[in-house]
């Protein structure tokens, strides 16, 4: 935990004694005091995150666009709620780790796709929190270190055993794939395949390794179109600790989740099943 992190829940600790009563019994005043946190948070972060001096005309106005847009969220009021995700999964996560305002995480995407559109993190990227971002996708992985320099873009193939694959990429980018039951689905669905490239997958431990990542962090954020078990496999949990798990399983059974090979396998690493939206489930370390 940083000096700036202890010196907020400190006075943090603080300001409940005294003003605990007015805050926790007023739902409006809990509600204005967190907005404007955030806002302020995102206006205060935008800068260090997204300007860089390669594209400084371009990452400049892309600063401004962030930094004065948390600000005009807050004259729209707290309803408005901004998410960058598929299905809202951006915020079901900033829910379940609840961070303080002030907290700045470290995220690992697996199968990261868009650096904005449909991406689980950059709600979070936003918000000061930096990470390692994953894909097959070179174009994607390009428009990453363009679009959020602070994050490491790593493009890799991850499995749970180092061997070639073939990974095809599909016009919809967020379908591309190396696993043959989902190539074929899409082919099926007659989906316009762009490009085919044989690569050899690493684990993510491998990835992790070289990247020195920190053994404890926030979450690892899965989904890799019919290979995120494989992912998952693929990381040492003695060595790396994500706080909370999010990842993509279809045919995930919630009413009978103890009979899922996911399940059996996070419960015996020590996490604890949280639940399901829609495709994607969730766990927490205990």
């Amino acid at each position: 935990m940083s000096l700036e992190e202890r010196i907020h829940i400190r006075l943090r600790s603080v300001g409940q004694r005294y003003f605990a009563k007015t805050i926790n019994q007023n739902a409006y005043v809990r509600a204005f005091f967190t907005v404007w946190g955030v806002a302020l948070k995102e206006f205060r972060v935008a800068f260090r995150q997204f300007f860089m001096w390669r594209q400084p005309v371009f990452s400049l106005f892309r600063s401004i666009k962030y930094a004065f847009g948390g600000l005009f969220r807050v004259v729209l009021g707290r309803s408005v709620k901004i998410s960058y995700a598929f299905k809202g999964e951006d915020l079901a996560l900033l829910a379940l780790l609840n961070p303080v305002v002030i907290h700045e995480g470290f995220y690992v995407d697996v199968g990261c796709n868009e650096p904005r559109f449909i991406s689980n993190t950059f709600l979070l990227y936003r918000r000061g929190w930096r990470g390692i971002c994953i894909d097959a996708n070179e174009n994607l992985i390009r428009k990453h270190r363009r679009i959020r320099p602070r994050d490491r873009a790593v493009c890799a193939l991850v499995s749970n055993q180092q061997r070639e694959l073939e990974f095809v990429e599909f016009l919809n980018k967020g379908l591309s794939s190396a696993d043959i039951s989902h190539i074929q689905q899409n082919q099926m669905l007659t989906i316009e395949q762009t490009s085919r490239k044989k690569m050899v997958a690493q684990t993510l431990t491998e990835i992790l390794d070289t990247l020195n990542a920190p053994s404890a962090f926030d979450l690892l954020t899965i989904d890799v179109e019919g290979f995120d078990f494989a992912v998952l496999q693929s990381l040492d949990f003695e060595r790396y600790q994500p706080r909370l798990i999010v990842l993509e399983a279809d045919d995930f059974d919630v009413t009978q989740p103890q009979t899922e090979p996911i399940y059996r396998f996070l419960t015996e690493k020590g996490y604890q099943f949280r639940g399901c939206l829609l495709t994607n489930v969730y766990f927490m370390r205990g």
